[in-house]
């Protein structure tokens, strides 16, 4: 189903992406979308030249590694203040398939949806088993956190409206800020869907993402007391 996307911003977090990111932006720029801001996390290879060759891409740099978390909201910040309407995240490393944004935003609009998460588990995807235990863990914690089961918290592919993006405020900047965006859905009291979305994963894009480290780290960041 194709829906407009004329009034979307799309946010792509991107460290070290210089040899993936480029197909991922020749995708969204075929599917019309005219507003996609890449945001640069520190990186020190040539991502920043390669998003610059492309015409009506915004580049928002990052002088130091700040952490996924911190340049999603950069760019989310960053679409509120140009005027967007519906804001899109997707992950920088082509494993989405930029075509579901078209079933994320008519959901959202067909729901009356705030936020729209896209889920790697509501249809067959071929999933490594050590991504299926990481969604496991981060379902898991998601729920003890936020008490809203989804299958698919740590998804990077979400549609959300401006309200939701204007009330955004992330103090996590790792991987634990999926969570804590589910968690201010649930203290703005906003409604949420999960709709299914294409994956592939290569070689490349599984030594990157979360893995036994940045999970116990998420944990401990989610549930520290003295925090």
């Amino acid at each position: 189903m194709k829906v407009n996307l004329e009034n979307l911003h799309v946010v792509i977090p991107a460290k070290n992406e210089g040899q993936r990111i480029k197909p991922v932006l020749v995708k969204l720029q075929m599917l019309g979308i005219q507003n996609i801001i890449v945001v640069n996390d520190g990186s020190s290879d040539d991502t920043e030249k390669v998003v610059s060759s492309f015409e009506n891409v915004v580049v928002l740099n990052h002088t130091i590694n700040l952490g996924p978390g911190a340049a999603t909201l950069t760019g989310i910040k960053y679409a509120v203040k140009a005027g967007a309407e519906l804001v899109a995240t997707l992950d920088a490393d082509d494993q989405h398939n930029p075509n579901n944004l078209h079933n994320l935003v008519d959901h959202l609009r067909k729901e009356s949806c705030d936020l729209v998460i896209g889920s790697r588990f509501m249809k067959y995807n071929e999933i490594p088993l050590s991504r299926l235990f990481y969604n496991f863990f981060g379902n898991l914690v998601s729920f003890l956190v936020t008490g809203i089961y989804l299958s698919d918290s740590q998804s990077g592919m979400k549609v959300m409206n401006r309200s939701f993006a204007d009330k955004l405020n992330l103090s996590f900047d790792g991987f634990e800020f999926c969570i804590e965006i589910i968690k201010q859905a649930q203290i703005h009291k906003i409604k949420v869907g999960e709709i299914p979305i294409d994956v592939k994963y290569t070689k490349d894009t599984l030594s990157k993402g979360q893995n036994f480290q940045t999970g116990l780290g998420m944990l401990l960041k989610l549930f520290n007391p003295f925090d």
